[in-house]
């Protein structure tokens, strides 16, 4: 059992997940994460000798027995669990026509079907506690068409869709759900894409990141612990009256 705060982050081994980590290990939070990599055991190892709680758990958040036997080890170490945050993702960059069935489940039952289960499975102990904060992630995908992004986009809709019901169907409990939209953020996912707009086009690397930066109000690229803030800003007691919502991290791009 703790007496701090309990955030539990999936998708925790790179990028906004492990940024978003890093982020509430610092602000006082007992850490749980979660990802299919084995390396977020070496995240929760890091926090740990860093003098904070870090429960770690390799684990697939498209598997529903994977995240029971997460949550049941959260809530046996902790007691509680004050803030979930979903980052788990994956995308597949194709024209509509080229993309499998196959491929089309695999990215939804990990980006939709993973939030599903997190949330399914942490609201019992949020509703016992009448309390809580739940931060998944959508995208600007989710708001806007991107060529070659279509299951993508179509997923990242839905968790901000499946946000919204949520917050509603859990408000009488004292619990708030959001979440937060980023544009493009330098994560290993984004430079997969780039690389393989570089290999399509013959254009180097290089050539390809400058020319999406371009794109940006700010001619760049967020950093995941730009993302992060947000994050841990709607867990936070300073987003109490907000519900509901999704909030862009975009530079702007759905303004434009």
């Amino acid at each position: 059992m703790t007496d701090k705060k309990v955030a539990v982050i999936t998708g925790a081994a790179s990028g906004i997940g492990k940024a978003a980590a890093l982020k509430f290990a610092r602000e006082g939070y007992a850490v749980a994460v979660l990802d299919r990599s084995a390396s977020v055991a070496e995240l929760a190892d890091s926090l740990r000798k860093g003098g904070g709680e870090c429960l770690g758990f390799q684990g697939d958040v498209a598997v529903e027995r994977d995240v029971k036997a997460f949550i049941g080890r959260v809530v046996a170490e902790y007691g509680r669990i004050d803030a979930l945050n979903c980052n788990a993702g994956i995308v597949v960059v194709k024209p509509l026509e080229e993309t499998t069935f196959e491929e089309f489940m695999i990215v939804s039952n990990v980006n939709i079907g993973g939030t599903f289960l997190l949330c399914k499975h942490v609201l019992p102990t949020m509703k016992a506690q009448r309390r809580g904060a739940i931060v998944n992630l959508g995208s600007v995908s989710g708001h806007v068409g991107q060529t070659e992004h279509a299951v993508y986009g179509a997923t990242k809709g839905a968790v901000i869709a499946f946000t919204r019901a949520v917050a509603w169907e859990v408000a009488d409990y004292g619990i708030r759900v959001n979440s937060v939209s980023p544009g493009s953020v330098d994560t290993p996912m984004l430079r997969s894409d780039i690389q393989l707009e570089s290999t399509r086009t013959g254009l180097a690397f290089d050539v390809v990141k400058r020319n999406r930066e371009a794109e940006q109000a700010f001619k760049r690229w967020a950093a995941p612990e730009e993302i992060a803030e947000a994050i841990y800003f709607l867990a936070s007691d300073a987003a109490s009256f907000i519900t509901g919502s999704d909030l862009l991290v975009d530079c702007g791009w759905v303004a434009k």
